[in-house]
Parts: C-alpha cells; structure tokens; sequence
C-alpha cells in the first residue's frame, strides 16, 4: 500500500478559491481578538473566535460587539478594569 501525498495547505490562496467559486468570505483572526483584549493569549483569543462562529447571528453578522461580548462571557475582565457606566458611582 502506498501513502497519498499530503496536501500543502500553506499555498493554497483561500481568496482566489473563494473567487473562483463566486463566493465571499469575511476573516477574523486572534489578532483581532487580541486587539480589543490584549489580555488574552493566542489560546484564549481562538476559543473566542470559536465560540463567535458558533453563536453568531446571520442577520446581524459576525462583528467587533459580538468579539466583546463574547469575550467578555469567556474570560471576564477583573471588576477594577472595567469602565465604570456612566452615571453609576462606585
């Protein structure tokens, strides 16, 4: 039995099988996560984009308030870093 060559993912060019294809596709990565939290670490960040695709909304779409939220569900922001909401005292 011979083995079958492994596909070499790392050249293939989502965006031109994409457009070959007639379709479209939006990209988030950790990096985007990790801008809005730099607190989170490449682990963390993929879980929240994981969980992003699991639950957001196709009428609302994948965007930077769902990133937030999200986050903020998974790995909440110690009570001391959070803005205070306005017109609320401490």
């Amino acid at each position: 039995m011979t083995k079958s060559p492994k596909a070499d993912f790392s050249k293939i060019d989502i965006h031109d099988v994409l457009k070959q294809r007639r379709q479209v596709a939006v990209i988030w990565s950790i990096e985007d996560v990790q801008g809005m939290r730099p607190d989170l670490n490449d682990d963390h960040a993929w879980e929240v984009l994981q969980q992003c695709e699991r639950v957001h909304d196709c009428d609302v779409g994948f965007t930077w308030l769902l990133i937030e939220i999200v986050a903020e569900d998974l790995f909440p922001l110690p009570e001391h870093s959070q803005p205070a909401k306005e017109g609320v005292r401490p």
